[in-house]
């Protein structure tokens, strides 16, 4: 095993393009190319959240899956297996413009999805000091936002509003930032298969480490109040992004006329905020508590989604597109730490994944509802969206005090 006091580079880019391909590409800029199915014929506007939901679906199998993996050498393999089924359905997914044919890839490429967000961020930190982690983190999330942002502006820039031209070449883009995950994932093979002994001893002695935290030398999560509270603003979270992440580019091409070029365009910046986001959250001094920082990006996530619905400009908007995405990045990266602090490096993986699905299943209910909203009335789903949000940042206060009171 290599010594924990160099950072480990490769480990930080290959989690961050991880969540580059399992959020950015697979999730977020569906939002885009669904977009570009809708205008092609492919499907009506109602279908986007359908099909985000049923992606939504495939990924909390995924991340159940990954939460009942004990070995990490099995975590290994299935995420490998995970990230060859994300590239393969960018390639194979629009071969066929069927309704079925998408929801079958939806579910494939969701589970897919879970492996690589759930199971390599954990492996990307676990060679870094624990002061490193929460910055390192915030550049993990920011990569979300990152392969949104260069998937939209290529697919503006180059693909000239061909649908099928689009899914190639985000397929393209993400073969590039798969190099990465493969490499780390054969490094930690390698390492397990040559020094199995040393593995075990650094597990066993991460369970000792100072200060002694609830649940460290357990293999089950212990789950008191506040946990469960937190577990259930995960869940408003998850509910809360739904609207613009999902629907921004059909907002922008319904209501306010853009073409499909400038609505892609602007969808970029959301997701730049999402990446800007999750910078800033990793960035901040420590002297500021992750429960602070928590809170403040969840009220940032209520003015932006406010500025978005309430404004007639589309420069109000898009900066409200912005404020959205800065709360997404932040506080998804916070959430992680947090959860590590709570629950110590043993369990923190089985942690994220449990709580990966709790926001999926917030996030799966709203997009059905979404997706019946939008043949009413394409902005009832923000003002939807804006109560979720509002909720997600009161419970996140109560949360943090909670938290507090137990010693966390």
């Amino acid at each position: 095993m290599s010594e924990r006091s160099s950072y480990d580079y490769l480990g930080v880019l290959a989690a961050s393009c991880a969540l580059a391909i399992g959020i950015g590409l697979e999730r977020s800029e569906f939002a885009v190319l669904g977009n570009s199915m809708v205008s092609s014929g492919w499907m009506k506007p109602e279908n986007i959240g359908q099909l985000v939901g049923l992606n939504l679906a495939g990924y909390m199998v995924g991340a159940v899956h990954q939460a009942r993996i004990q070995s990490d050498v099995a975590s290994l393999r299935v995420n490998r297996l995970g990230l060859y089924v994300c590239i393969i359905s960018f390639f194979v997914e629009p071969l066929i413009p069927a309704m079925g044919w998408q929801v079958l890839w939806r579910l494939i490429s969701g589970w897919g999805c879970a492996q690589l967000v759930t199971g390599i961020p954990s492996f990307g930190v676990k060679r870094l000091q624990t002061n490193q982690k929460r910055a390192a983190l915030g550049f993990t999330f920011a990569g979300a936002g990152l392969g949104a942002v260069i998937g939209s502006l290529l697919i503006s820039a180059l693909t000239s509003g061909s649908t099928i031209g689009s899914w190639f070449l985000i397929g393209g883009l993400s073969i590039v930032m798969g190099i990465p995950i493969y490499l780390l994932i054969e490094r930690e093979m390698k390492s397990l298969r040559l020094h199995p002994q040393d593995v075990a001893e650094q597990q066993e002695a991460a369970t000792e480490l100072p200060p002694p935290q609830p649940n460290t030398s357990s293999e089950k999560i212990k789950w008191s109040p506040s946990l469960v509270l937190f577990a259930i603003t995960a869940f408003f979270f998850g509910a809360g992004q739904v609207s613009i992440l999902t629907y921004e580019p059909l907002f922008l091409t319904s209501v306010f006329k853009m073409s499909e070029a400038d609505a892609s365009s602007s969808y970029s910046l959301v997701v730049f905020g999402y990446m800007i986001g999750a910078i800033i959250g990793g960035l901040v001094p420590k002297k500021f508590s992750t429960d602070l920082l928590l809170q403040i990006s969840a009220w940032v996530g209520v003015l932006g989604t406010l500025l978005f619905v309430a404004s007639p400009a589309i420069s109000i908007v898009t900066i409200g597109g912005i404020l959205f995405g800065i709360w997404n990045g932040a506080y998804i990266g916070l959430l992680v730490a947090r959860l590590g602090e709570i629950l110590g490096p043993v369990l923190a993986r089985k942690g994220w994944a449990i709580f990966s699905f709790v926001l999926s299943i917030g996030f799966i209910i709203v997009t059905f509802v979404s997706g019946y909203l939008a043949q009413i009335s394409v902005p009832m789903i923000f003002y939807f969206g804006l109560a979720l949000v509002l909720i997600h940042a009161i419970l996140e206060n109560i949360t943090a005090f909670m938290l507090n009171r137990e010693g966390h």
